[in-house]
């Protein structure tokens, strides 16, 4: 498995607090079966001011030498990206190098206020699509608006953004509507991508296996692989996602896909 977003840089946000921390988080990713994480601070304005330069690039290093000097290297490899969070200075901070894509590729992890406007929203991601970044929009399945109609998010897909849901969310550690919610947009085959958003090694950690497994028995074990393994490893590759089916079909899977993410332009 492939985790996409993870907190496991240390002392940068809520996520992991220690060096001791972001180690057993690595030991628990490396021993259930993850191969590559990418590392993802939030990067908030005003509370995590998490930054692309010379001080967010020195926290990656110390994770990285952490892992090394501990034999995880070779078991687990960690990549750069962060939680870009939506506000009005989104696109100024983008074309200030200020936001890091995901292990340097042309996704972007995005968030937003879990009770924010889902028109508002859509704005900035359609900006960010138009400077060639695509989206990928972090824990959909917890905001307001998409837990009250999930429709927000097929437009957002349609304009060509990916969906991660949180591995907590498909078992129900946020609550009824969330997994609700996210048995829904896997229902409809809406889901390209999950994440652990692993904050500890206690309750939010890097072990996506409980997830994997409920999709594979509710769903299918082909869904299971394609978001835990087929999309991460395409999206390392800076490839288009695909969707269920597109493996097999070779064809577009209206109205899931724009014609830019088809041709993969």
């Amino acid at each position: 498995m492939i985790d996409i977003h993870c907190h496991i840089v240390y002392g940068v946000d809520d996520g992991s607090y220690s060096k001791a921390e972001s180690l057993r988080m690595a030991q628990i990713a490396a021993h259930s079966g993850v191969t590559d994480i990418i590392a993802t601070p939030h990067s908030i304005p005003g509370m995590f001011d998490n930054f692309a330069g010379e001080e967010l690039d020195a926290a990656f290093g110390r994770l990285e030498k952490l892992i090394a000097d501990n034999g995880l290297d070779e078991r687990l490899r960690v990549h750069r990206g962060m939680e870009a969070f939506a506000n009005d200075d989104t696109l100024d901070r983008l074309e200030n190098g200020q936001l890091l894509t995901l292990a340097g590729t042309d996704h972007l992890l995005i968030e937003c206020e879990f009770g924010e406007d889902p028109e508002y929203f859509g704005g900035i991601l359609l900006r960010l699509r138009r400077r060639g970044i695509r989206p990928v929009i972090a824990h959909p399945e917890r905001y307001y608006f998409a837990q009250d109609d999930p429709k927000f998010l097929l437009d957002y897909v349609d304009m060509g953004c990916a969906l991660q849901l949180d591995s907590g969310s498909v078992t129900g550690m946020f609550g009824h509507r969330s997994r609700r919610t996210a048995l829904e947009l896997l229902d409809i085959g809406a889901v390209q991508l999950i994440g652990s958003d692993a904050h500890d090694s206690e309750s939010r950690t890097p072990d996506m296996r409980e997830a994997a497994d409920l999709i594979a028995n509710e769903f299918s074990h082909r869904y299971a692989e394609l978001i835990f393994d087929v999309n991460p490893a395409r999206l390392l590759k800076n490839r288009r996602l695909l969707f269920p089916g597109d493996e097999s079909e070779g064809k577009r899977r209206d109205p899931f896909m724009t014609d830019e993410e088809f041709w993969g332009v």
